[in-house]
């Protein structure tokens, strides 16, 4: 073992010595930390002799020192250094209201009570810094997405906006201004809920003919059901279900075609593909052939790379598309997990999504803006759930579609939002609920049964 070595005054360098630039110690820190990040040996050799003659008194001097030189690799040196120490010495401070109201937590008590002109309350501000205002009530807009996306859907066309409709399920008795709290026109077309970002990546592939879906079905309680696309046949056999495929395809295209500005909204990272193809689904595993299915849990990575494909696939057919990134606040409903309580896979499930779409967005900042959506929900919503505390609630989506104006919205005067109805909880079991509990453990029997019988 070798033999300790012992320590003494001398040899301890006081950071805060006013004469630390003189001090060589000092002298060689700097000039590894410059040789770690880059910079040529020849400039650092230069730099440490122009210390080491010269009685430098701070950044300043030296800076100074430097600009005599008119070495111009030394001085891409020295304003690398002022820039660095500039940042550091102002990121924390609060000199306006401004600065305060993005970089400090809000809703500080001692701020309201000794600087009140420096405190914000989170539940009346809004949790972004830029604004990105090119939505007019004329721009063409569509969204796709997990169960939330279909809250803004509503919402745009309810204020009157192009939200651009190529295939339409609104029935004839249900007037526009009822859509809330409906499932329909949740899209341009009828893609139905779109759980996983690789179903998103295949529905702009189909529209544009660079993917195509299988010719497979399933049965769900009576009715048909594409594994593709989590939305309610409007067809009664084979033929009918061909007819829609092709109908449905040309809407598709159409859709993305007329849109300048699209919102996608990121759902659950727990997905379900075919082992045969690697096609992923948006539907339960349980609605078919289980044996075909496997479950996967995307990673971070993958998530980019299915943002990127569905991107680039977009801009070749529509260069000027606008994508706005959202994250659904909605927490996952169940987990397949064997090892984690569904609440720790739905923070494992947010984090990831959330750090994806700024590593996305932050690659693309002209064409990608991500919109804090979860955001506003979870940290700046006073009521943000209905009563079974996971959707959203009424409170909640006037908060994010204020945000959305405020971020994306060429209009300044304010919009009401139209509200929907929160669902109310059950006082008492539901027959369905005690038949549940009468089938206990053949329940998955059961079910398996009345899929196999189409009832």
């Amino acid at each position: 073992m070798p033999e300790a070595k012992v320590v003494g005054p001398d040899d301890v360098l006081i950071l805060s010595d006013p004469l630390i630039w003189s001090d060589p110690r000092f002298h060689t820190r700097l000039l590894e930390g410059l040789r770690k990040e880059g910079f040529a040996e020849e400039t650092l050799v230069a730099l440490g002799d122009i210390l080491a003659r010269n009685n430098v008194g701070d950044l300043d001097g030296l800076v100074a020192l430097v600009g005599k030189s008119g070495d111009e690799a030394l001085k891409a040196v020295v304003e690398h250094l002022h820039r660095i120490a500039q940042f550091n010495a102002t990121c924390y401070l609060r000199d306006k209201p401004e600065k305060t109201r993005v970089i400090q937590w809000p809703n500080n008590s001692k701020l309201k009570a000794d600087d009140p002109g420096h405190y914000f309350d989170i539940l009346e501000d809004f949790p972004c810094r830029q604004t990105h205002r090119f939505i007019t009530r004329d721009t063409p807009i569509g969204s796709a997405g997990s169960c939330f996306a279909l809250r803004i859907a509503h919402q745009l066309q309810l204020w009157g906006y192009n939200y651009v409709i190529e295939e339409d399920d609104l029935p004839p008795d249900v007037p526009l201004d009822q859509i809330q709290g409906t499932n329909y026109r949740m899209a341009p077309a009828r893609t139905g809920t779109l759980f996983n970002v690789v179903s998103m990546r295949q529905m702009v592939e189909r529209a544009f003919g660079e993917w195509e879906p299988e010719h497979i079905l399933s049965v769900d309680k009576g009715f048909w059901l594409d594994p593709f696309r989590r939305v309610r046949a409007s067809y009664k056999d084979l033929d009918g279900y061909l007819e829609d495929y092709q109908r449905h395809t040309d809407a598709l295209r159409r859709a993305l075609m007329a849109c300048e500005a699209f919102v996608l909204t990121l759902g659950p990272t727990e997905a379900w593909k075919f082992a045969h193809s690697g096609d992923f689904t948006s539907v339960g595993p349980w609605k078919v052939e289980p044996t075909l299915v496997r479950a996967h849990n995307l990673t971070v990575e993958e998530h980019v790379e299915e943002l990127e494909r569905l991107l680039a696939c977009y801009k070749r057919h529509r260069p000027g598309i606008k994508i706005i990134l959202t994250v659904s606040p909605v927490p996952l409903d169940k987990t397949y997990s064997d090892h984690l309580h569904v609440v720790e896979a739905n923070a494992i499930s947010k984090a990831k999504l959330r750090l994806a779409a700024d590593q996305f967005a932050s690659r693309h900042p002209e064409d990608v803006f991500y919109f804090p959506s979860y955001e506003i929900v979870i940290y700046g919503t006073a009521n943000p759930w209905e009563s079974d505390h996971r959707h959203v609630s009424s409170e909640a989506v006037g908060r994010v579609m204020a945000m959305f104006q405020h971020m994306f919205l060429k209009e300044r005067t304010k919009l009401p939002y139209s509200g929907h109805t929160d669902e109310v909880a059950p006082v008492s079991p539901t027959m369905m609920g005690r038949a549940r509990q009468l089938a206990g453990p053949l329940r998955p029997h059961l079910g398996a049964l009345r899929r196999k019988l189409g009832i």
